[in-house]
């Protein structure tokens, strides 16, 4: 499973369909990232997890904590 930054939607999709996996699921989060604190990083991590979930199939997240 791919992150990637929302600019990078096109590219994610071109390289999928290139290597032959053209529903290649992944998951995205707001551009930038590179210049975020730890906090930052984790809010971006806390908008990843929804997609991360769904993509995995994990349907029930009871015991999950948040951190």
């Amino acid at each position: 499973m791919a992150l990637i930054t929302d600019s990078f939607h096109n590219t994610a999709r071109s390289m999928a369909r290139v290597r032959g996996f053209p529903d290649y699921r992944y998951a995205a989060v707001s551009n930038p990232i590179g210049s975020l604190g730890a906090e930052g990083i984790k809010q971006r991590a806390r908008q990843a997890l929804p997609q991360v979930l769904e993509i995995l199939g994990i349907t029930d997240i009871r015991g999950l904590e948040e951190r």
